[in-house]
């Protein structure tokens, strides 16, 4: 019980200290045909891990040969019978190769510093905890607090039923760990601000997930800058989401497939009464091969509608796509290919963005990753003043602690 309170007591000044995202890593869904709320307490995936999880990565992502190294130290979450604890620290180095008469762009950056608290009441009900606090110097000398997660939840029912309230990331689209990519910046999907007040109700019989949500809805204002985390109108964000996910005898081969929408009307002048419509819609897929490869994809449309005298419409398109082959126990390579276009209709617009990034994933020890990738930026052609592609390339490093 000691080392237990000495383990709390370290990550919870772990916790004081920085504090900002979490989320999930679907790659693992699609290599094993397995369901998200299979290793998260969470159903709708990302955050705290439950036993499962953790066992997961216990027995499939360390380094073989260190196996010795692992089995000298056993981390038991469960704090009591119905309490368990976890956490994910993550920062990243960030090295920006910026031509064109740029300078570079180097730094660190704490990107994550989460701890989770579950209390399982009994069978039925449960209590979520995963607080954040404020990263400085994000939103100039008025940051915003980082998403965090407070909701209860009644689980364990037939045919996966479950019903969740309180503050939480809404269930759409693919959830990936990375709040920089195009799907998730442009579409203010699980960025560190993402989080929003309301209620969800889920079912998942056999292969089949069905979730939906009812929210607050986040808003912009005329500057197109959120002010608050989530909008203080009489209007309410729907969010629907589906998905098949199907698996061969022995985890030979997986495939997912589904899709999300999301329907946000919200006051974007409230002082002259100007209202607005942002809806969104995103498919996407999974295909696991022989536990050794992973291919995910995400297609996403959003629309913005502002009932103002001009009628002003913009809309913008992402693609995602990802493929991880693991090499070795402990040593993956991963691909991505990223694109945000809000020039729909024009071919090589300006203000188009792609991005392809090549890189590795090391698991040296349980609780530890590493991940270098070298990204090749295009942000449209002509941006440069110059007519050619304006080069934005970078290469990062994400260290990442995890239990």
């Amino acid at each position: 019980m000691k080392h237990k309170l000495s383990f709390v007591s370290f990550f919870l000044i772990l916790f004081l200290l920085v504090s900002s995202t979490a989320y999930s890593y679907p790659k693992f869904a699609a290599l094993t045909g397995e369901k998200c709320q299979s290793c998260h307490v969470n159903p709708t995936g990302g955050g705290m891990r439950n036993l499962y999880g953790s066992k997961y990565s216990k027995d499939n992502l360390y380094f073989k040969f260190w196996a010795k190294a692992n089995k000298t130290t056993e981390i038991d979450p469960q704090i009591t019978k119905g309490i368990s604890m976890g956490a994910d620290m993550r920062m990243v180095f960030i090295d920006d190769q910026t031509g064109e008469g740029n300078p570079n762009f180097n730094t660190f950056f704490q990107m994550q510093g989460d701890l989770y608290v579950n209390a399982k009441v009994n069978n039925y009900i449960s209590l979520m905890v995963a607080p954040g606090l404020y990263i400085p110097n994000t939103y100039g000398s008025s940051p915003l607090p980082t998403k965090y997660e407070i909701y209860g939840m009644v689980s364990n029912l037939p045919a996966g039923l479950y019903f969740k309230v309180g503050r939480f990331i809404p269930n759409f689209g693919v959830k990936i760990p990375e709040h920089r990519a195009y799907n998730r910046i442009f579409n203010d999907m699980y960025t560190p601000y993402a989080s929003d007040a309301g209620i969800e109700l889920g079912i998942s019989p056999s292969y089949f997930t069905l979730t939906a949500g009812f929210s607050n809805g986040s808003s912009v204002n005329k500057s197109n800058q959120r002010n608050n985390s989530f909008d203080f109108d009489n209007q309410k964000q729907i969010t629907v989401s589906g998905d098949f996910r199907w698996a061969a005898r022995k985890n030979k081969y997986a495939f997912g497939i589904g899709g999300s929408f999301l329907s946000n009307p919200f006051k974007y002048d409230p002082v002259n009464n100007v209202n607005a419509l942002r809806q969104m819609a995103a498919g996407f897929l999974s295909i696991g091969l022989f536990e050794r490869v992973a291919i995910i994809g995400e297609l996403a449309y959003s629309r913005l509608k502002i009932n103002d005298s001009l009628n002003t419409k913009s809309e913008f398109r992402t693609i995602f796509g990802e493929i991880d082959i693991r090499v070795a126990k402990g040593l993956e390579l991963k691909f991505q290919y990223e694109n945000y276009d809000n020039a729909l209709g024009f071919k090589n617009a300006t203000t188009e963005k792609q991005r392809y990034s090549f890189g590795a994933v090391i698991y040296p020890l349980t609780g530890l990753e590493i991940e270098p990738v070298y990204r090749i930026v295009k942000n449209g052609l002509g941006e440069s003043g110059n007519g050619t592609d304006f080069k934005d390339n970078e290469f990062q490093t994400v260290f990442k602690f995890y239990f």
